[in-house]
């Protein structure tokens, strides 16, 4: 009798496992089956059909890579936009990777109806109102949605396209897919170098000798160095700074050797004003606590320290006399 139970109940738990293994296979030819059939009525132009079947398949197995990318192709052909970029985020989601999908969903912001005018400062106005306040989210990681994100991206384009060397259109580019390539997939953060290394060529090329600080040519340096770091591209990283440090600092440690001023690279603030027919600039550099005064190229000498507001109400003070007993 005993054998007989144990042999029974071995009998069932075979068939348990049998009914696992099978209701796996049917499940997994279900979604499989549900994916294909949508594909055939997507080719036959029946997207109400290619819809139902494409969500069923994703019921059953949500991170359905395929699935989710012709039910986008399905709403595009519909033109329901804002459904197919769903879609699209989603399988950027379960696939960085995913070309077709990066692709589809930028692609699917392109106007620039928001504004008309052939002035570039306008387009570029326009998507930085878009995207709110660039310097409070885009340091603080507070960004807004990927949708507002990528609205813009039309706006910086139209602008460049109008104005080629406007630096700030393709920082601000590079910035905007920056953040992207935080909130949804590394390609955008491919766009982001890229436009980061065009803003540098541009003020390179135009403009070799000296830059203002901050600008959107230095932040390019800042915000590419930071890439790379997260990237774990310190090589990279080292030549970036290696390339600023030798396009643009070499000039002002010429000057100053000359005058007897050892160990300074660039400024870290430049400011530039025009008196008498000349140009006279102010090189600082705080972390030695010395301003330079710079006449025509020529260094003229360490600039006057102003004195803080505590020292001139403390001679203020001195300055007047006492009232005496009569």
């Amino acid at each position: 009798m005993e054998k007989y139970f144990n042999k029974t109940g071995l009998c069932l738990l075979f068939l348990f496992f049998i009914l696992i293994l099978g209701s796996t296979v049917i499940y997994a030819q279900d979604y499989q089956t549900y994916y294909k059939n949508g594909y055939e009525y997507f080719l036959q132009e029946k997207y109400e059909m290619a819809e139902q079947h494409y969500k069923k398949a994703i019921e059953l197995n949500p991170d359905f890579e395929n699935a989710h990318y012709w039910l986008g192709k399905v709403y595009k052909q519909t033109g329901d936009y804002n459904q197919a970029i769903q879609q699209w985020k989603e399988v950027l989601r379960i696939n960085p990777g995913n070309q077709y999908a990066f692709q589809n969903l930028t692609g699917s912001f392109k106007s620039t109806s928001r504004v008309q005018s052939d002035k570039a400062n306008d387009y570029l106005d326009e998507g930085i109102k878009i995207i709110g306040n660039p310097e409070e989210y885009l340091f603080k990681g507070n960004a807004p949605s990927v949708n507002s994100l990528l609205s813009a991206i039309p706006y910086f384009k139209r602008a460049a396209s109008i104005e080629p060397n406007l630096l700030e259109a393709f920082y601000w580019r590079s910035e905007t897919y920056r953040v992207l390539g935080e909130k949804s997939t590394w390609q955008f953060t491919n766009l982001a170098i890229e436009n980061y290394k065009k803003v540098i060529d541009i003020e390179e090329t135009a403009n070799p000798i000296s830059f203002e600080h901050p600008s959107p040519y230095w932040c390019s340096y800042v915000q590419l160095a930071k890439v790379y770091s997260s990237l774990g591209l310190k090589d990279k990283g080292e030549k970036l700074w290696l390339r600023l440090e030798k396009a643009k600092s070499l000039p002002y440690k010429q000057v100053l050797e000359r005058k007897g001023y050892f160990g300074f690279g660039y400024p870290s603030r430049i400011e530039v004003n025009f008196k008498d027919g000349d140009k006279v600039e102010n090189w600082s550099y705080p972390e030695k606590d010395i301003i330079f005064t710079v006449i025509n190229g020529e260094v003229e000498g360490e600039k006057e320290k102003e004195p803080e507001q505590s020292e001139i109400e403390t001679k203020t003070e001195e300055s007047v006399p006492e009232e005496k007993d009569n």
